[in-house]
């Protein structure tokens, strides 16, 4: 249930031009007296409507739709003409709005952006041939408005489908509505912004109807003087705002990470997001088998961010664990595309450095042969020589999990951890069916796309129905954002986002019983990310990284205070004068 409206708000505005404005409209919500002072009584039919009606009217056009990307295009729709409904309906319908504002429907959409654009967009483009105006655009965009939250992309590596161009901005879009629908973010308080640094994809440079800069990407020195220039601009105009970067390439998610977490407050969600939540999972589905994390050998395919931040991230909490750094990175093994990651990999990059093996690790593991070569020992491999308890997939590579490295991954009756995370569904490195059937039900599994329930048999032996869990950012960035946000953090250091993973991992339900998902479902998010929330925020006040509070009871005010629900406010009608007032 959400609370009633304690407030009123005030607008010049009248008739056509107050229903064209989503953060205003209630269309057949407003009231008798609100149509009488506001100028909308010719303009909307008879009734006046709860916002309960109208669901349940958006709810049963949503079930008419032959197809999720119609879905995605009514909801679109509704959020340009009406926030507040279209949150609500969001929030009174998550399992089945989530999949299409989010993952998986958003890929699909953002592929189809250049021949289904239309404006307004509720997004902002900013443009290499702009870039000397950016400050001026910035300001432009926000109006009176100064934003809280920016989250910013540059499509170089939209979900698992690479380069999308301006399509990109529909990634942020979706996060900031799951951001609303999870945390309770302010949506007037989020801004997502695309910057248009070119594309290389040669359909889209190819296509007339492509909205966007039609030229090869921005690259080196040119690329970096751009980015500089956005966050200047965005600290003179949006001064103490969170930037979430969102989908960025493998080349420069880290860099511009690196670069600017201490100039603003910042994250990275490909990186420390996916990394978060997958830890959570591993450290819940440990507890649940009684195993502790210091004694896991750990195998990830696929070395780009998101693989490289999982891996960090695992690093740290090996270390806090008891493990030196050294001891720590020897349990991680990246591979990508060349193999096992080592010293000699071609194009080494950053991330993936502190987890290159030596060729003596080579020449111990797998053979002397295996130093001869700069490709590296191949997935099943690995598996075979190390035998890991936890196997993560980041690489996009469908199927890559096969029959052979699943038997060499449970061999002698071990029940593994793992988590096919890439997404869209059709790109997971298994799928979690083939997954419990090659296992014979011993594997712990989520996923980074949503699956239906498995049958399979337990591990005593008995037929069960496995949920499940989709290890989905949502249960993290939410609350992570949200809570840095509303207690004015000065950065997003990495003992929040060590608070945030905890405060997950704690309400896993595979942590106390093997046999149970390993996410929480879906409808539990808003619970998930209000904990996650506090505990980000409490660190940040623990770290003196809270402009807005210095208790852990002022910090849990400002969570309250700075929640919004989906709900309709009484509009009085203010004349110009009294404005200008």
């Amino acid at each position: 249930m959400v609370a009633e409206p304690s407030r009123q708000r005030s607008t010049t505005l009248r008739g056509a031009e107050l229903l064209n404005d989503p953060l205003l409209n209630k269309g057949t919500a407003f009231s008798r007296a609100e149509r009488q002072a506001l100028g909308l009584e010719a303009l909307l039919p008879w009734q006046v409507e709860t916002i309960e009606a109208q669901v349940e009217r958006c709810r049963l056009a949503f079930g008419a739709m032959g197809s999720d990307l119609e879905r995605y295009a009514y909801l679109q729709t509704l959020r340009e003409r009406n926030v507040t409904l279209f949150h609500r309906f969001l929030a009174d319908h998550i399992e089945l709005a989530m999949p299409i504002v989010y993952t998986p429907t958003v890929g699909q959409a953002i592929q189809h952006f250049s021949h289904s654009y239309r404006s307004p967009s509720q997004g902002i483009y900013l443009a290499a041939p702009q870039q000397e105006r950016l400050e001026e655009l910035l300001a432009q965009a926000c109006g009176d408005h100064s934003p809280e939250l920016l989250l910013v992309t540059d499509a170089q590596g939209i979900l698992g489908i690479g380069d999308q161009g301006v399509g990109g901005i529909q990634i942020c879009q979706g996060k900031l509505a799951v951001y609303t629908l999870c945390a309770g973010l302010d949506p007037a308080r989020g801004l997502p912004v695309m910057l248009d640094v070119g594309t290389d994809r040669p359909e889209l440079l190819a296509d007339p109807c492509y909205p966007g800069l039609r030229q090869p990407r921005l690259q080196g020195e040119a690329y970096t003087v751009f980015l500089d220039r956005f966050i200047t601009a965005v600290q003179r105009v949006c001064p103490g705002a969170l930037v979430h970067w969102e989908d960025f390439g493998a080349a420069h998610a880290r860099p511009v990470l690196e670069a600017y977490r201490h100039r603003v407050p910042s994250f990275n969600d490909d990186i420390q997001g996916t990394s978060s939540v997958a830890a959570a999972a591993i450290l819940a589905g440990l507890r649940g088998l009684g195993k502790p994390l210091a004694d896991q050998q750990i195998v990830i395919f696929g070395a780009g961010s998101a693989g490289c931040g999982i891996a960090e991230r695992l690093w740290r909490l090996l270390q806090r664990a008891g493990l030196s750094a050294a001891a720590a990175a020897d349990r991680l093994w990246l591979i990508d595309r060349d193999g096992l990651i080592h010293t000699g990999t071609p194009a080494l990059s950053e991330g993936a450095r502190p987890f290159a093996k030596t060729q003596q690790q080579l020449a111990a593991r797998f053979g002397a042969e295996a130093c001869e070569s700069s490709q590296g020992p191949g997935l099943l491999a690995v598996v075979e020589a190390v035998r890991p308890g936890v196997l993560i997939g980041t690489s996009t590579a469908a199927g890559a999990f096969d029959q052979a490295v699943v038997e060499a991954l449970c061999g002698g009756g071990e029940r593994p951890i793992v988590l096919p995370l890439s997404n869209p569904t059709h790109l997971a490195e298994i799928t979690p069916e083939n997954l419990l059937r090659w296992s014979q039900g011993q594997a712990l599994v989520a996923t980074g796309s949503p699956f239906a329930a498995v049958a399979c048999t337990g591990s005593a032996g008995q037929p069960i129905e496995r949920v499940i869990g989709q290890c989905n950012n949502c249960f993290v960035f939410p609350g992570l954002g949200y809570g840095a946000v509303a207690v004015g953090a000065t950065a997003v250091s990495d003992t929040m986002i060590d608070a945030s993973i905890e405060a997950l991992a704690r309400v896993i339900p595979a942590a106390s019983d093997p046999e149970a998902p390993l996410m929480p479902p879906l409808s539990a998010v808003q619970a998930v990310s209000r904990a996650v929330a506090e505990a980000v925020a409490l660190a940040a006040v623990q770290e003196g990284l809270a402009r807005h509070a210095i208790t852990p009871e002022a910090a849990r005010n400002r969570l309250d205070a700075a929640r919004w629900t989906p709900i309709y406010t009484e509009l009085l009608a203010l004349d110009e004068a009294s404005a200008a007032r």
